[in-house]
Protein backbone atom coordinates (compact mmCIF):
# COMPACT_ATOMS: atom_id res chain seq x y z
CA UNK A 1 0.00 0.00 0.00
CA UNK A 2 1.28 3.58 -1.17
CA UNK A 3 2.33 5.25 1.83
CA UNK A 4 -0.42 7.24 3.77
CA UNK A 5 -0.31 10.87 5.29
CA UNK A 6 -2.33 10.28 9.06
CA UNK A 7 -3.05 12.32 11.77
CA UNK A 8 -3.49 10.72 15.33
CA UNK A 9 -4.75 12.17 18.22
CA UNK A 10 -3.70 10.91 21.93
CA UNK A 11 -0.45 9.04 20.81
CA UNK A 12 1.40 9.75 23.67
CA UNK A 13 0.63 6.58 25.71
CA UNK A 14 -2.32 3.75 25.76
CA UNK A 15 -4.09 2.91 22.63
CA UNK A 16 -3.01 6.02 20.84
CA UNK A 17 0.30 5.41 21.22
CA UNK A 18 -0.46 1.61 19.82
CA UNK A 19 -2.30 3.12 16.82
CA UNK A 20 0.74 5.59 15.86
CA UNK A 21 3.24 2.38 16.03
CA UNK A 22 0.61 0.22 13.96
CA UNK A 23 0.95 2.80 11.04
CA UNK A 24 4.54 3.33 11.00
CA UNK A 25 5.06 -0.78 11.52
CA UNK A 26 2.90 -0.12 7.78
CA UNK A 27 5.58 2.48 6.26
CA UNK A 28 2.71 5.03 6.67
CA UNK A 29 3.60 8.87 7.65
CA UNK A 30 2.17 9.90 11.21
CA UNK A 31 1.64 12.84 12.73
CA UNK A 32 0.26 13.53 15.92
CA UNK A 33 -1.88 15.78 17.77
CA UNK A 34 -1.75 15.37 21.89
CA UNK A 35 -0.82 17.53 24.38
CA UNK A 36 2.07 15.57 25.85
CA UNK A 37 4.79 14.13 23.44
CA UNK A 38 5.13 11.02 21.88
CA UNK A 39 7.53 8.67 21.91
CA UNK A 40 8.10 7.52 18.87
CA UNK A 41 10.06 9.47 16.35
CA UNK A 42 7.07 11.16 14.93
CA UNK A 43 6.13 15.10 14.60
CA UNK A 44 4.01 16.23 17.47
CA UNK A 45 1.16 19.23 17.08
CA UNK A 46 0.49 20.32 20.36
CA UNK A 47 -2.96 20.74 20.71
CA UNK A 48 -5.80 20.86 23.40
CA UNK A 49 -8.85 19.26 22.61
CA UNK A 50 -10.67 21.53 24.81
CA UNK A 51 -10.20 24.48 23.29
CA UNK A 52 -10.85 25.59 20.22
CA UNK A 53 -8.66 28.07 19.24
CA UNK A 54 -5.88 25.33 19.92
CA UNK A 55 -8.27 23.06 17.39
CA UNK A 56 -7.87 25.43 15.15
CA UNK A 57 -4.33 26.15 15.25
CA UNK A 58 -3.30 22.03 15.18
CA UNK A 59 -5.22 22.11 11.98
CA UNK A 60 -3.77 25.16 10.25
CA UNK A 61 -0.43 23.00 11.35
CA UNK A 62 -1.33 19.90 9.35
CA UNK A 63 -0.28 19.08 6.21
CA UNK A 64 -2.88 20.19 3.13
CA UNK A 65 -4.10 16.63 2.09
CA UNK A 66 -4.76 14.29 5.48
CA UNK A 67 -5.40 10.57 4.03
CA UNK A 68 -6.87 9.26 7.72
CA UNK A 69 -7.66 10.77 11.05
CA UNK A 70 -7.91 8.85 14.02
CA UNK A 71 -9.13 10.09 16.99
CA UNK A 72 -7.70 8.77 20.02
CA UNK A 73 -7.45 10.88 22.74
CA UNK A 74 -9.67 10.55 25.78
CA UNK A 75 -10.33 11.21 29.58
CA UNK A 76 -12.08 9.41 32.11
CA UNK A 77 -14.72 10.24 34.16
CA UNK A 78 -12.28 11.61 36.96
CA UNK A 79 -11.54 14.43 35.12
CA UNK A 80 -15.04 16.04 35.61
CA UNK A 81 -17.44 16.86 33.27
CA UNK A 82 -16.37 19.93 31.02
CA UNK A 83 -13.15 17.97 30.72
CA UNK A 84 -14.89 14.86 29.32
CA UNK A 85 -17.58 16.20 27.04
CA UNK A 86 -15.02 18.46 25.36
CA UNK A 87 -12.26 16.21 25.00
CA UNK A 88 -14.63 12.97 24.72
CA UNK A 89 -16.67 14.05 22.33
CA UNK A 90 -16.59 18.19 21.23
CA UNK A 91 -13.88 18.16 20.29
CA UNK A 92 -13.68 15.06 18.02
CA UNK A 93 -16.30 17.01 16.41
CA UNK A 94 -14.82 20.14 15.90
CA UNK A 95 -11.91 18.72 14.83
CA UNK A 96 -12.89 17.08 12.16
CA UNK A 97 -15.52 19.50 10.92
CA UNK A 98 -11.98 21.68 10.95
CA UNK A 99 -9.73 19.23 8.92
CA UNK A 100 -12.25 17.72 6.52
CA UNK A 101 -11.03 20.03 3.79
CA UNK A 102 -7.87 18.80 4.37
CA UNK A 103 -9.19 15.01 3.85
CA UNK A 104 -7.88 13.51 0.65
CA UNK A 105 -11.12 12.04 -1.58
CA UNK A 106 -11.38 7.90 -0.25
CA UNK A 107 -9.76 8.81 2.98
CA UNK A 108 -11.03 7.40 6.45
CA UNK A 109 -11.62 9.09 9.52
CA UNK A 110 -11.68 6.37 12.87
CA UNK A 111 -12.73 7.69 16.45
CA UNK A 112 -12.31 5.64 19.22
CA UNK A 113 -15.90 5.17 21.16
CA UNK A 114 -16.44 3.15 23.99
CA UNK A 115 -18.57 0.00 25.12
CA UNK A 116 -20.24 3.28 27.54
CA UNK A 117 -21.62 4.37 24.28
CA UNK A 118 -23.59 0.86 23.86
CA UNK A 119 -26.93 2.13 25.51
CA UNK A 120 -27.22 5.39 22.94
CA UNK A 121 -30.36 4.06 22.11
CA UNK A 122 -31.75 4.23 25.31
CA UNK A 123 -30.51 7.69 25.98
CA UNK A 124 -30.97 9.35 22.48
CA UNK A 125 -32.85 12.57 23.87
CA UNK A 126 -30.05 13.29 25.86
CA UNK A 127 -27.60 12.39 23.11
CA UNK A 128 -29.32 14.68 20.47
CA UNK A 129 -29.15 17.93 22.89
CA UNK A 130 -25.16 17.09 23.36
CA UNK A 131 -24.94 16.87 19.61
CA UNK A 132 -26.65 20.02 19.06
CA UNK A 133 -24.93 22.11 21.60
CA UNK A 134 -22.50 24.40 19.77
CA UNK A 135 -20.18 24.43 23.22
CA UNK A 136 -19.49 23.12 26.19
CA UNK A 137 -20.91 25.30 28.41
CA UNK A 138 -24.74 24.77 26.07
CA UNK A 139 -23.66 20.88 26.49
CA UNK A 140 -23.48 21.02 30.53
CA UNK A 141 -26.63 22.88 30.51
CA UNK A 142 -28.43 20.62 28.47
CA UNK A 143 -27.61 17.82 29.91
CA UNK A 144 -28.35 19.35 33.57
CA UNK A 145 -25.21 17.96 34.64
CA UNK A 146 -22.35 19.44 37.45
CA UNK A 147 -18.69 19.30 37.30
CA UNK A 148 -19.01 16.79 39.65
CA UNK A 149 -21.17 13.92 37.34
CA UNK A 150 -17.84 12.51 35.34
CA UNK A 151 -19.28 9.35 35.04
CA UNK A 152 -22.51 10.28 33.48
CA UNK A 153 -20.72 12.52 31.05
CA UNK A 154 -18.21 9.88 30.07
CA UNK A 155 -21.29 7.84 29.35
CA UNK A 156 -23.23 10.54 27.41
CA UNK A 157 -19.84 11.90 25.53
CA UNK A 158 -19.27 8.40 24.03
CA UNK A 159 -22.69 7.68 23.02
CA UNK A 160 -22.68 10.81 21.22
CA UNK A 161 -19.16 9.86 19.56
CA UNK A 162 -21.05 6.67 18.16
CA UNK A 163 -24.39 8.66 16.70
CA UNK A 164 -22.23 11.38 15.48
CA UNK A 165 -19.91 8.94 13.74
CA UNK A 166 -23.01 7.40 12.05
CA UNK A 167 -24.19 11.32 11.11
CA UNK A 168 -20.79 12.05 9.92
CA UNK A 169 -20.76 9.15 7.77
CA UNK A 170 -23.49 10.88 5.89
CA UNK A 171 -22.70 14.15 5.87
CA UNK A 172 -19.08 13.58 4.06
CA UNK A 173 -20.84 10.49 2.04
CA UNK A 174 -18.93 10.18 -0.97
CA UNK A 175 -16.09 12.02 0.31
CA UNK A 176 -14.34 10.00 2.79
CA UNK A 177 -15.48 6.83 5.26
CA UNK A 178 -16.02 7.76 9.34
CA UNK A 179 -16.60 4.84 11.86
CA UNK A 180 -15.77 4.12 15.10
CA UNK A 181 -14.13 1.70 17.26
CA UNK A 182 -15.82 0.50 20.95
CA UNK A 183 -13.76 -0.61 23.60
CA UNK A 184 -14.38 -2.70 26.16
CA UNK A 185 -11.66 -2.17 29.32
CA UNK A 186 -8.17 -2.10 27.73
CA UNK A 187 -5.34 -2.18 29.83
CA UNK A 188 -3.75 1.61 29.55
CA UNK A 189 -2.34 3.95 31.92
CA UNK A 190 -6.02 4.78 32.45
CA UNK A 191 -7.33 1.83 33.40
CA UNK A 192 -6.89 2.80 37.46
CA UNK A 193 -8.93 6.00 36.58
CA UNK A 194 -12.05 4.09 35.09
CA UNK A 195 -12.10 1.90 37.62
CA UNK A 196 -12.27 4.83 40.01
CA UNK A 197 -15.23 6.66 38.22
CA UNK A 198 -17.25 3.54 36.98
CA UNK A 199 -16.60 1.29 39.90
CA UNK A 200 -15.31 -2.70 39.90
CA UNK A 201 -19.44 -3.24 39.79
CA UNK A 202 -19.52 -2.39 36.23
CA UNK A 203 -16.03 -3.00 34.91
CA UNK A 204 -15.46 -6.60 36.42
CA UNK A 205 -18.27 -8.32 34.74
CA UNK A 206 -16.92 -7.08 31.07
CA UNK A 207 -13.19 -8.20 32.26
CA UNK A 208 -14.82 -11.77 33.12
CA UNK A 209 -16.28 -12.74 30.48
CA UNK A 210 -14.06 -11.48 28.20
CA UNK A 211 -11.32 -13.07 30.10
CA UNK A 212 -9.09 -9.97 31.00
CA UNK A 213 -8.75 -6.34 29.73
CA UNK A 214 -8.39 -5.96 26.10
CA UNK A 215 -4.06 -4.70 24.97
CA UNK A 216 -3.76 -0.92 23.02
CA UNK A 217 -2.32 -3.26 20.02
CA UNK A 218 -5.54 -5.52 19.94
CA UNK A 219 -7.74 -1.86 19.34
CA UNK A 220 -5.12 -0.11 17.48
CA UNK A 221 -5.43 -3.15 14.63
CA UNK A 222 -8.62 -2.82 14.20
CA UNK A 223 -8.58 1.04 14.45
CA UNK A 224 -6.03 0.39 11.09
CA UNK A 225 -8.60 -2.31 9.78
CA UNK A 226 -11.27 0.13 8.99
CA UNK A 227 -8.66 2.21 7.11
CA UNK A 228 -7.79 -0.11 5.04
CA UNK A 229 -9.21 -0.85 1.33
CA UNK A 230 -10.45 -3.81 2.84
CA UNK A 231 -12.69 -2.11 4.85
CA UNK A 232 -14.36 -0.03 2.02
CA UNK A 233 -17.89 -1.47 2.37
CA UNK A 234 -17.88 -0.38 6.45
CA UNK A 235 -19.14 3.27 7.04
CA UNK A 236 -21.00 4.76 9.59
CA UNK A 237 -20.40 1.82 11.85
CA UNK A 238 -19.08 1.32 15.80
CA UNK A 239 -17.02 -1.53 15.58
CA UNK A 240 -17.21 -3.47 19.36
CA UNK A 241 -14.07 -4.58 20.55
CA UNK A 242 -14.58 -6.73 24.08
CA UNK A 243 -14.51 -10.27 22.91
CA UNK A 244 -18.35 -10.43 22.52
CA UNK A 245 -18.58 -9.55 26.49
CA UNK A 246 -21.12 -6.60 25.97
CA UNK A 247 -23.30 -7.81 23.81
CA UNK A 248 -23.93 -10.89 25.91
CA UNK A 249 -23.95 -9.15 29.01
CA UNK A 250 -27.11 -6.36 27.63
CA UNK A 251 -29.03 -10.31 26.26
CA UNK A 252 -28.53 -11.54 29.86
CA UNK A 253 -30.16 -8.57 31.50
CA UNK A 254 -32.99 -8.70 28.73
CA UNK A 255 -33.60 -12.27 28.11
CA UNK A 256 -31.81 -13.91 31.18
CA UNK A 257 -33.12 -17.19 30.43
CA UNK A 258 -31.53 -17.45 26.96
CA UNK A 259 -28.00 -16.52 27.90
CA UNK A 260 -28.30 -18.95 30.98
CA UNK A 261 -28.36 -21.71 27.81
CA UNK A 262 -25.13 -20.13 26.32
CA UNK A 263 -22.78 -20.26 29.10
CA UNK A 264 -19.48 -21.73 28.32
CA UNK A 265 -19.25 -25.61 28.09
Amino acid sequence: MTPRTVVITGASSGIGLATAQKFLDNNDNVIVLDRNACPLDVQTITVNLADSASIAAAVDALPDAIDILCNVAGVAGTAGSRTVLSVNFLGIRELIEKAAPKITPGGSVVNVASTSGWYWRDHLEEVTSLIQAPDVESALKALNLSEDDGYLAYNRAKEAAVVWTILAAQKYFGRFRVNSVSPGPVQTPLLDSFYESMGAEELDPIVQRSGRPGTPTEIANVAWFLTTPESHWINGTDLVADFGAEAFLAIQDKAPRLAADHQPV
